[in-house]
């Protein structure tokens, strides 16, 4: 076991202390079964106030995209085709009949923009720039320099875009300056999930675990006689499960959409809402957390861009004039810093998957719109600079001792995180 290893097991106890997660909680809201698609809709709680003399004067933030049509242009194509070979077999019921219907719209309206940012990401932006400016005016200030960098994915571009026209329309005096290139994608999405899906699929105890799950909570029968007619035509042309999964993904996306009036969720009990988020639950928590199957090779995906907030944050402590670092990427990105972090939420270490939606769960961390701000405070009266995480807008406590807690001495962070950098295995360094 290394070093790294041994230092997210002390922390388990730490996780152990959230709220658990309920099944009840996710029936009354089936958003929340989107996973990483959910809304940005945060339940903002009131923030601790700063120690006595202490001030906000520099922010640290990476936020992910906001809502968008679903990734992926070749999946409206393949779930229309398969939708209208099986019409043309005359192998639909009326259900499955209106179901095809319904994908032929989807496709209509999101064919040519897959991948694209909705109006409603948009908002997202717009909001948690406006409440980022209301609550830390000291950063702000008039002619503050501000340094922005983002991914170059295009959702991202228009989401960063969102949020600093309501950041300049709010205080116009603000220097920014941007960057979106090829040279910075090495932190600000370091996308490694290849290598930790070859290493989880050689680990046997990741298989029968995932397998296990997947067998005991993924039941497409009664979907496809919903939508089918034909069962020799199911038995030949029709992956059950792969239909089941797919349709789901889709569903999980609608909430996302502005402008259509439908979505899937008729086709799906509420049991299986729950149930198929699990199984997608799983693949985040496997391939971009703190997954023992991993050794938290998913976690260690966020190294680059950790050590790049803690060198831009130096630097700005130092007197580079910058008051705010703002990044934009994914959750590719989010969901390892969080985790690399050992943020509270994130840090759970789950072998068994049936317990896992209990203790971890990616809409909690990577929504649509979800971000990561690390506010840094000083006083006048003391040397020391204090730092508070706000995870998705809401305080949250680190794996570091310290009486005033959710603020934390920047030094005694810094010296933290530094160490856990330097416990991520040379091989996989870059």
């Amino acid at each position: 076991m290394n070093r790294f290893t041994l230092t997210v097991i002390g922390v388990l106890c730490f996780a152990t202390l959230q709220a658990q997660t309920t099944k009840e909680e996710m029936l009354a809201n089936l958003k929340k079964t989107g996973g990483n698609n959910m809304v940005y809709q945060p339940e903002i709680k009131p923030q601790t106030p700063a120690p006595k003399g202490y001030k906000p004067f520099y922010i640290s933030h990476y936020g992910r995209h906001g809502s968008r049509y679903h990734y992926s242009g070749f999946d409206y194509q393949m779930f229309q085709r398969m939708m209208k070979s099986a019409n043309d077999a005359n192998a639909l019921t009326d259900a499955g009949k209106d179901l095809k219907n319904r994908v032929d719209r989807l496709c209509e309206d999101g064919i040519n923009r897959a991948g694209d940012l909705t109006q409603t990401g948009f908002n997202q932006h717009q909001g948690i720039a406006e409440r980022m400016v209301n609550s830390f005016p000291e950063v702000f200030a008039d002619n503050a320099n501000i340094v922005v960098k983002s991914s170059t994915s295009h959702r991202v571009l228009c989401s960063m875009d969102a949020f600093m026209q309501k950041m300049k329309a709010m205080r116009p005096t603000l220097n920014v300056t941007t960057e979106s290139s090829k040279r910075i994608m090495h932190y600000i999405n370091n996308e490694e999930r290849d290598s930790v899906t070859r290493y989880l699929n050689r680990t046997d105890g990741f298989r029968k675990a995932n397998d296990a799950i997947d067998h005991a909570l993924i039941h497409p029968e009664r979907l496809i006689k919903q939508v089918f007619s034909d069962t020799a035509y199911v038995r030949t042309k029709v992956n059950a499960h792969q239909f089941m999964r797919k349709l789901f993904d889709l569903q999980c996306n609608m909430q996302n959409i502005d402008d259509l009036d439908f979505d899937f969720s008729d086709f799906f009990t509420d049991d299986e809402m729950f149930d198929n988020w699990q199984v997608t639950n799983v693949y985040w928590y496997a391939n971009f957390s703190n997954c023992p199957y991993s050794n938290s090779r998913g976690s260690w995906c966020a190294r680059n861009l950790l050590t790049k907030i803690l060198d831009e944050a130096d630097a700005a402590l130092a007197g580079n004039g910058v008051s705010a670092n703002l990044r934009f990427g994914h959750d590719t990105g989010l969901a390892p810093l969080a985790s690399l972090m050992q943020l509270e939420g994130t840090t759970a270490q789950v072998t068994d998957f049936a317990e896992l939606y209990k203790v971890w769960c990616d809409f909690k961390i990577i929504p649509m719109g979800g971000n990561l701000q690390m506010i840094f405070y000083k006083s006048d009266k003391s040397k020391d600079v204090l730092v508070k995480v706000l995870l998705n807008e809401n305080e949250v406590k680190l794996p570091i001792d310290s009486k005033t807690a959710p603020y934390y001495k920047w030094d005694e962070v810094e010296a933290y995180y530094r160490k856990v950098l330097s416990e991520i295995p040379l091989s996989v360094k870059k």
